[in-house]
């Protein structure tokens, strides 16, 4: 009898080769799916090993409300996570993120709090402010918390080199919190794998490209430290949804505009890094909670 529940499933991700995206002579592009997560995005892996830690450790108690400031997908992990262990949660969310991620939250049960879509960080200060009231409510704050980093080091980074067999070139993933870019390269840099590690930003603070953070000088995650990256490459937001659709149309795979700005990249790094070489990128999270967006085309 199979006894595992839904939180067993998450992680193990599959890495899926890009095919009619790749043109001769470039290197290969390997997706690492972390879409496919059973609430849809690679923040699964971060909240379940927070929400853990902290159960182990006794400072998550049963009475908490867990908080957190989020951009969606972590806030529907949080969700998903909560649901099935019992706890009541909070997100705080700016107003301008897409509206079917409020929705699969909802249906979660987790209590959504918008937040001013002027500063990019308004539901960060928000949940800060609440997170003083320790009695009451706990924060998981992946933006500070370095089971972020630990979930992707023990995660993604080590699944990775053993889909591999260490044998990467390049690793590209997108700068949010900056856990999964910390993970993996604090991993590969401890087990020897020379890989250079592309982070992607977006090219400005109000951005198309959700989930991701514009480094702006305003605010840095505490688990943040440039010196793992190689390389730090801005994304304008009519890439990122143009390789998205691409993406798509010509290897099946629905992501979000996060992912496309991630790949476009790797297809750069992979036309100067030439055939014989791998590239693995990460995909992040599943389309479906960008249809409102310009994601999708009108008509």
């Amino acid at each position: 009898m199979n006894t595992h529940n839904v939180l067993d499933s998450i992680g193990n991700t599959p890495l899926l080769p890009l095919r009619r995206m790749i043109e001769p002579g470039m290197a290969q592009v390997l997706m690492k799916m972390e879409a496919w997560n059973p609430s849809g995005s690679l923040k699964d892996r971060v909240v379940k090993y927070i929400v853990e830690e902290a159960e182990a450790a006794g400072t998550l108690k049963p009475h908490h409300v867990i908080i957190d400031a989020s951009s969606g997908n972590t806030g529907i992990a949080l969700g998903m996570v909560a649901s099935l262990k019992g706890y009541r949660s909070q997100i705080f969310m700016p107003v301008t993120k897409s509206i079917e991620r409020r929705k699969i939250m909802r249906v979660w049960g987790t209590e959504l709090v918008l937040t001013s879509g002027e500063d990019q960080n308004s539901h960060i200060w928000a949940a800060e402010e609440l997170a003083k009231d320790t009695e009451h409510y706990f924060y998981l704050n992946q933006n500070g918390n370095a089971g972020n980093v630990m979930s992707h080091y023990w995660g993604t980074g080590q699944e990775i080199v053993e889909e591999t067999s260490g044998r990467i070139d390049s690793f590209v993933a997108g700068a949010g919190t900056g856990g999964t870019l910390m993970g993996v390269a604090r991993y590969f840099r401890n087990h020897d794998v020379k890989a250079r590690v592309v982070g992607i930003q977006p090219a400005t603070p109000i951005s198309r490209i959700e989930g991701l953070l514009h480094f702006d000088g305003h605010f840095q995650p505490k688990i943040w430290d440039e010196s793992f990256l190689d390389d730090f490459v801005k994304v304008t937001d009519d890439v990122a949804l143009d390789t998205a659709r691409r993406l798509a149309r010509e290897e099946g795979l629905f992501c979000g505009p996060s992912t496309g700005g991630i790949v476009a990249v790797a297809l750069d790094e992979a036309r100067r890094l030439g055939s014989g070489k791998t590239v693995v990128a990460i995909a992040c999270d599943r389309g479906e909670r960008y249809l409102s967006t310009p994601l999708v085309p009108e008509g």
